[in-house]
């Protein structure tokens, strides 16, 4: 399987930087903060989906519910947008 390779730029504290790359490896470095990226990444989708699932069932959010459910008869309703 092939990935597209991106580069970026990023602001990192000059002590936190200089200790990463005092420590890692030059030829590790871009492995390792991809590794973070996806560790942050699923702990963001994780709390996230505990968002929707709390939006779901939580009975605080029966009116919302409601109301998106409204929405979605209207959005089906046959007028088309300009």
């Amino acid at each position: 399987m092939s990935t597209t390779m991106l580069r970026a730029s990023y602001t990192v504290s000059a002590p936190t930087l200089q200790r990463f790359n005092a420590i890692v490896p030059a030829g590790e470095r871009s492995r390792v903060v991809e590794r973070f990226m996806q560790q942050a990444l699923l702990e963001r989708e994780a709390e996230l989906g505990k968002l929707a699932e709390q939006y779901m069932t939580d009975p605080a959010f029966a009116e919302c519910r409601a109301d998106e459910s409204l929405w979605d008869v209207t959005v089906g309703d046959g007028l088309e947008m300009m």
